[in-house]
């Protein structure tokens, strides 16, 4: 079993950290700008176009995370 450098782990915690926060703002945009542009609709559809928005910011924040994570650990 190979030892653990502290350093190493906390690079890989705060890479993680930046992969989680570009995703989490990816989807908190798209879900915003969905929300924005449903113009005098009701509660209800509003939520619907809210709830498509943060799943196409997963779609695409995915895999900038994905890719965030890889440049970061691997510099």
């Amino acid at each position: 079993m190979t030892p653990v450098d502290p350093s190493t782990a906390r690079e890989f915690l705060e890479a993680l950290v930046a992969a989680f926060s570009i995703l989490g703002g990816v989807m908190a945009y798209t879900s915003g700008f969905a929300a924005t542009t449903a113009q005098d609709q009701s509660a209800d559809a509003l939520a619907h176009r809210i709830n498509e928005g943060i799943a196409e910011g997963f779609r695409w924040g995915a895999g900038a995370a994905v890719l965030a994570l890889i440049i970061i650990v691997w510099t």
